[in-house]
Parts: structure tokens; C-alpha cells; sequence
């Protein structure tokens, strides 16, 4: 075989890049439908609709990738993480030749409302520790707003 597929990544809904090394050892690029199955295993995917909710509640970091000193960062994608883990992605196998913008086998379900509200209680009380689990109290105006906020950012875009 004169070309070895080594990484298939997807770039945007309408192309993959591919990096192949040929018979002589140069590097190669193939473009190509994302029609193409992308097989991601469902730690890949735990770890994308992690980085993917993450990003969605901190829009100001462009999703770039967190440093070793944002500790309050890191415990947020975490406790996220740990969420998503603990049954926070639905199995479907994807048949590849359907039309649609290439949603993989692994995914989050946006309309799973107790999902939703676990990681928004998940980073809530990540980010207030001192409240040992307590429930916000109906007083609570600004505690209620900043989970109804954590809640409604936990939706996940295929396309």
C-alpha cells in the first residue's frame, strides 16, 4: 500500500483533513467528504463534549486549551467531565452515507433536562465549595441566575 492513513480530523462540515505519509516518507495532505465515518471512541467523545461545554461557559477563552495554573478552570472541566462519564452520552450508530453535517455515534442529548441540570449543579457547587451541597434557597436571586446561566449553556452543536 503506497499511502497509511495515520489521522483523519474533521475541519469543518464540509471537509476532513487527512495526514498520510507515502511510500517515500513525505508528509501528504488528502481533503475529503465528511460523509467519511469518523470512528471516535467514547472517550474521544467524552472528552469533546467536555472541551465543548467548557467552552461554552467561558466564551472568553476562545477555546483554547487551559494551562496548569487555572486550577479553578481545570476543577470546572472536571466536574463536567465527571458528569458526562456517568451516562452523560447516548450510543446511536451513525449510518455514513445519511445526509446530515456528520454527527458522530457518541453524543450529547440537548433536550435531557436532569442531564442538563446535573452539570449546572456539578459546576455550581465546584465553584461554591463553601455551600456544602446546600440548596439555593428561593431568596438566593443571584445564585438562581448564575445556575439558570451554568444550565442553559449546557447544549452541545453537531453542525
Amino acid at each position: 500500500m503506497s499511502h497509511q492513513r495515520t489521522i483523519l480530523k474533521s475541519v469543518s462540515s464540509f471537509l476532513a483533513l487527512a495526514i498520510v505519509f507515502t511510500s517515500t516518507g513525505s508528509i501528504g495532505l488528502i481533503l475529503s467528504s465528511p460523509n467519511i465515518a469518523l470512528a471516535e471512541t467514547r472517550e474521544q467523545s467524552v472528552d469533546s463534549v467536555t472541551d465543548w461545554l467548557f467552552g461554552n461557559l467561558h466564551p472568553e477563552l476562545n477555546r483554547r486549551k487551559l494551562r496548569s495554573d487555572e486550577y479553578e478552570y481545570i476543577q470546572e472541566w472536571n466536574v463536567i467531565r465527571q458528569v458526562i462519564d456517568q451516562g452523560g452520552l447516548r450510543y446511536h450508530k451513525v449510518d455514513p452515507n445519511s445526509p446530515g453535517c456528520g454527527e458522530p455515534d457518541w453524543t450529547f442529548p440537548n433536550d435531557d433536562e436532569a442531564l442538563r441540570e446535573r452539570l449546572a449543579n456539578a459546576v455550581f457547587y465546584s465553584r461554591h465549595p463553601e455551600r456544602n451541597g446546600e440548596p439555593i434557597r428561593q431568596d438566593e436571586t443571584a445564585a438562581i441566575q448564575e445556575w439558570l446561566k451554568l444550565k442553559d449553556s449546557m447544549f452541545v452543536a453537531y453542525c
